[in-house]
C-alpha cells in the first residue's frame, strides 16, 4: 500500500470515527447553575450598598448566587428562607437541616466561625460570604475582594438583631420577599405564644433564671443577662430575668446571688445526649437535698426545669421554637 493510501484510509477512519460518536446517545449533563429565585421587593434592585454589624460599608452590583456561610445562624436562615441551594461550603457546626449536615460531611465545610479556613474559601470564589459577629473583623477585611467577593457580618445579641438579620440576609441577596415571608412566619409564632399566655397576664411576671447547665459542684454557672435573646425569651413569656438586673450579656453567676433572687423558676438548656440528660435529671434531684439549692422556691416548688437544646445557641429561625418551650415551661 502506498503512503498515499494509508493517509487515505487514516482520514477515512478519522471521518468515520468522528461521525459514529456524534450518533452515540449520551446522557444529558446536569446543570450545575443553582435554581434561581425571582426578587420579590423593589429592595432586590441593584447596585446597594449595605453597612454591616462592623459599620464596614460594601457596595453590591449585582445579585450574588454562589454563597459560604460562617455560622450556623446564617446557613439556618438561608435554609428556612429556601435559599439554601446556593450555599457551597458551611462551618463544622452547622447540622441543620439535614441539607446542611450533609453538606458539611460531604467535605464542604470551612472549619470554625472564629478561626475559618480562609485558603480554602478563596478557592470556591463565593459571591457573598455571609457570617456573624463571632467571626473577626479581621477575617471580613481578608476575605472581602469587591466586586468579585462580598463579605459581610450579622449580628445575632437579641430576638430583635435575629428578626433584622433575616431581613438583611434578604435584601443583600436580591430575594427580600423571602425573607419578609419567614419574618412573618415568626410574628404569627410569636403573636401566638402571647395569646397563649393571656389568661396568665393577670398575674405578675414569673421570675426566671437560665442556666447553661449546673457545675459538677452543683454551682449555677453560667447564666444569661441583658441584652442576649435569652433575656428576650423570657420577657416575651410574661416573666423577667432578675439576672439582667446586675448584669449584660453573659456572667458567672455565684450561689450567693441566686440565693438573694430566689426565683419562681430555673430554666438549664437541656443536654442533647441521652446520658447527659440523665445526668442533668439526677443534679436536678440532688437539689432538692442539698443544704444550700433547698432554700430556693424553685427547688422547693420543682421548678427546675431542662428547656430546649443544643439549637438554643444558635440564634435564627429555631429560637422561635425555643419560645415556645420556655412560655409552656414557666406557666
Amino acid at each position: 500500500m502506498s503512503t498515499y493510501q494509508k493517509v487515505l484510509v487514516y482520514l477515512i477512519g478519522v471521518i468515520l470515527g468522528l461521525i459514529i460518536l456524534t450518533l452515540i446517545p449520551r446522557p444529558e449533563r446536569e446543570s450545575r447553575e443553582h435554581p434561581w429565585h425571582a426578587q420579590t421587593a423593589p429592595e432586590g434592585t441593584y447596585p446597594l450598598s449595605y453597612t454591616d454589624h462592623y459599620e464596614r460599608r460594601v457596595e453590591f452590583n449585582r445579585q450574588p448566587r454562589y454563597f459560604i456561610s460562617l455560622a450556623p445562624s446564617v446557613t439556618e436562615t438561608l435554609f428556612a428562607m429556601g435559599m439554601g441551594d446556593h450555599l457551597y461550603a458551611v462551618t463544622r457546626w452547622c447540622n441543620y437541616p439535614e441539607q446542611a449536615k450533609a453538606l458539611r460531611d460531604a467535605g464542604a465545610q470551612i472549619g470554625d466561625m472564629d478561626t475559618p479556613n480562609r485558603e480554602m474559601i478563596l478557592e470556591y470564589r463565593p459571591d457573598l460570604i455571609l457570617g456573624s459577629h463571632l467571626t473577626p473583623l479581621e477575617t471580613y477585611q481578608q476575605l472581602h475582594n469587591a466586586p468579585r467577593t462580598i463579605a459581610v457580618a450579622m449580628r445575632y445579641e437579641t430576638v430583635a438583631d435575629i428578626y433584622q438579620a433575616i431581613s438583611d440576609i434578604g435584601r443583600v441577596t436580591g430575594v427580600p420577599g423571602h425573607a419578609n415571608r419567614l419574618i412573618q412566619s415568626l410574628r404569627e409564632r410569636e403573636a401566638a405564644v402571647t395569646e397563649r399566655l393571656q389568661p396568665y397576664q393577670v398575674n405578675e411576671p414569673r421570675s426566671v433564671v437560665f442556666l447553661l447547665n449546673l457545675e459538677d459542684d452543683l454551682q449555677p454557672g453560667w447564666a444569661a443577662g441583658q441584652d442576649t435573646y435569652i433575656d428576650d425569651l423570657i420577657r416575651m413569656s410574661h416573666a423577667r430575668n432578675p439576672v439582667a438586673g446586675i448584669g449584660a450579656s453573659w456572667g458567672q453567676l455565684q450561689m450567693e446571688a441566686l440565693l438573694e433572687m430566689n426565683p419562681d423558676v430555673i430554666l438549664i438548656k437541656r443536654s442533647d445526649s441521652p446520658e447527659g440528660r440523665e445526668r442533668q435529671q439526677q443534679q436536678i434531684r440532688d437539689l432538692r437535698n442539698h443544704p444550700v439549692w433547698n432554700k430556693l422556691q424553685a427547688v422547693q416548688n420543682h421548678r427546675v426545669l431542662p428547656v430546649a437544646g443544643d439549637y438554643l445557641n444558635i440564634p435564627g429561625p429555631r429560637t422561635f421554637d425555643a419560645l415556645e418551650e420556655f412560655a409552656s415551661a414557666i406557666w
